[in-house]
């Protein structure tokens, strides 16, 4: 069992309010420039919490059990719908031109917390899962250990 699960299940609370918050953002075409500093400071906000989550999960990876991988999947999967929601918002915004740096780092972000995903249900479930890997893992366990 994972014994920072609480810690990571904060970290995903925090990356879904910050995608959220960055997702409402609207503003008026007078104030173009005051309007792009918000959304690079509140679109770095979430990018650098995304890459917080992904690394805290990675430091835990071989951690985290069958159950909590779920758990976080069921976690993820609005939060990558709400990050690709707010990347499309991005690009078709009359701000892009001013955001470009901040949204490849964002867009970076969101590929690694895909990933991250990706591979918490290739390693972390289905590979658990695989009786086949899991004698495999074992043979080669014992073959170490002769």
């Amino acid at each position: 069992m994972c014994t920072c699960i609480a810690e990571i299940k904060t970290s995903y609370t925090k990356v879904r309010k910050q995608a959220e918050e960055v997702a409402s953002q609207s503003f008026d075409m007078d104030d173009f420039l005051d309007a792009i500093n918000v959304v690079k400071k509140e679109l770095a906000r979430v990018t650098d919490e995304t890459n917080a989550l992904v690394e805290l999960v990675r430091d835990h990876f071989t951690e985290i059990t069958v159950d909590e991988a779920k758990e976080l999947l069921d976690l993820s999967e609005p939060i990558q719908k709400k990050m690709q929601v707010v990347y499309l918002k991005l690009l078709a915004s009359p701000f892009n031109v001013g955001l470009e740096t901040a949204t490849d780092h964002y867009r970076q972000a969101m590929s690694d917390f895909d990933e991250l995903c990706h591979d918490m249900k290739t390693f972390n479930i289905d590979l658990a899962q695989n009786d086949h890997f899991q004698q495999t893992l074992k043979k080669v366990s014992e073959m170490m250990h002769r």
